[in-house]
């Protein structure tokens, strides 16, 4: 008689809390997350059905007759296939520019590469350059002068060579002068049939003192040195932008990273995509959307304001830093009044002013005022520790209260300190100072002294430095953004 296994709902009950945790926590990246490690399904699976049968050789029971299935093979195959899939669909590119590319086998024809000529046309000084919806990458320098120029290459996905030769003659490059913009088509949408199996690499100057206003489906936009303003559209595109004079504004569906240096007007942005990085960023930074990597701001002088459907940050101005991940948030050197409303996250902040509010529903939370005075402190969480380190002479009013956990303090005989069922509370004030209120419902609270938390709490990590400007792109076209 064959034995039945329990290897098959131990994987079921594991992929069904992956979903769970993804219903739960809808930020969580789980789709990379299983295109990326699919195959360690399969390892676990053959590792649990080894250690199942060494149990019943040791145990001395009967073997099954077969190690593995029919049905089995048939969902091991089914898994492969789906994994490969979305492995290649998340990180190989399925489709881009209309071809099928899986790992480094592209299908159904083959890639035909065009230069472009150069164009250039004179511009006023202060005009708006417009490229129109195109697939592909755009890099854009601000130079001296008073010429708008343009060169690149042209990357078409066809069967055959004359296919491809049409499809170049019916999508010319055209720039245009209309008044104060300077437009530039890529004429994509012309080819009717698929017009996404076409892309082209962009190298555009144009005057220091110009606007850009971009509208793209894939691809990447790189501006750098440019005084006026920056609005980009894209379904999917990485945003690199340094030593912008004008305000900045990006909207993607989808992005690898956006990453501004050296802006002096305002920044927002909006959409969703992975990674941030802001830095040397004189006006107003808003973000609001779906972001899944890391969000890091630094040197930010005016108000910031990130929204995202499980995590809300705001403060003042960072003149130091600031990261934010799926999972944490540190902070140091902030700008107050400074507000953290997050449903889970672990929180570190220091050296803050002007007040500061968290509100979490799961997380715990180190605050280190720093040598600033005091400030007052309303600090909740739903579950998890509070670890407060306040300035060893500080005034305050202080309440305290977990409604199951423990209460440590270094204050000694200063605040009145009651256990009360399964929690504790600690309620009193050293002098007039502001009020410094600190509450969880499952977990601990710590209050110590400045002088002996120092030595306990790591800094934020530092941020990377701004990438250097990015070298002439290469004669060949480089792969698509994905």
């Amino acid at each position: 008689m064959r034995r039945a296994s329990v290897v098959g709902p131990i994987i079921l009950i594991g992929i069904g809390l992956l979903f769970l945790a993804r219903n739960l926590y809808p930020e969580l990246p789980l789709m990379d997350f299983l295109a990326r490690n699919w195959p360690f399904i399969l390892i676990a699976w053959g590792t649990l059905r080894l250690a199942e049968i060494l149990f019943w050789v040791m145990n001395g029971k009967p073997l099954p007759v077969n190690g593995v299935s029919g049905g089995e093979w048939v969902v091991v195959i089914f898994l492969c296939l789906i994994g490969s899939g979305a492995y290649a669909t998340r990180h190989s590119s399925w489709f881009p520019n209309g071809r099928i590319r899986i790992g480094g086998l592209e299908m159904f024809g083959e890639s035909f590469d065009y230069t472009l000529k150069e164009q250039q046309k004179t511009a006023p000084k202060n005009a708006k350059l417009v490229i129109e919806s195109f697939r592909g990458n755009a890099r854009i320098n601000g130079v001296d002068g008073d010429t708008v120029k343009v060169s690149g290459r042209k990357s078409i996905r066809a069967l055959q060579q004359n296919e491809a030769n049409t499809a170049d003659q019916q999508t010319p490059l055209e720039l245009v002068v209309n008044g104060d913009q300077v437009i530039v088509r890529t004429n994509q949408d012309r080819v009717s049939n698929n017009p996404s199996r076409i892309s082209e690499d962009l190298e555009i100057t144009v005057p220091k003192g110009f606007s850009v206003e971009a509208y793209g489906r894939y691809g990447d936009f790189d501006i750098n040195d440019l005084a006026g303003n920056i609005e980009i559209t894209s379904d999917n595109a990485g945003v690199r932008l340094q030593n912008v004079g004008g305000a900045v504004r990006v909207d993607t569906r989808k992005s690898d990273i956006v990453r501004a240096t050296g802006v002096k007007g305002n920044v927002e942005l909006k959409g969703a995509g992975q990674d941030i990085e802001l830095q040397d960023i004189a006006g107003q930074v808003t973000v609001t959307g779906r972001y899944s990597g890391t969000v890091q701001f630094r040197s930010l002088a005016k108000p910031v304001r990130y929204e995202a459907e499980r995590s809300q940050f705001a403060a003042e101005g960072i003149p130091g830093q600031a990261r934010l991940s799926l999972s944490d948030l540190n902070a140091s050197n902030v700008v107050g009044p400074v507000r953290i409303n997050a449903r889970s996250k672990d929180v570190q902040i220091s050296d803050f002013t002007q007040g500061l509010e968290v509100t979490l529903d799961r997380g715990d939370i180190e605050i280190r005022p720093g040598k600033a005075a005091l400030v007052k402190m309303d600090v909740k969480t739903r579950s998890g520790d509070i670890d407060v380190a306040l300035p060893d002479k500080a005034k305050l009013q202080l309440s305290a209260t977990t409604d199951r956990g423990e209460i440590t303090n270094d204050y000694n005989g200063s605040f009145d300190a009651r256990t009360e069922g399964h929690g504790a509370t600690l309620k009193g004030a050293t002098g007039d100072g502001p009020r410094v209120t600190l509450s969880t419902s499952h977990g601990s609270i710590t209050v110590r002294k400045a002088s002996e938390a120092t030595a306990q709490v790591a800094e934020p990590p530092e941020p990377p430095a701004a990438p250097a400007k990015p070298a002439p792109p290469p004669s060949s076209l480089k792969p698509m953004a994905q």
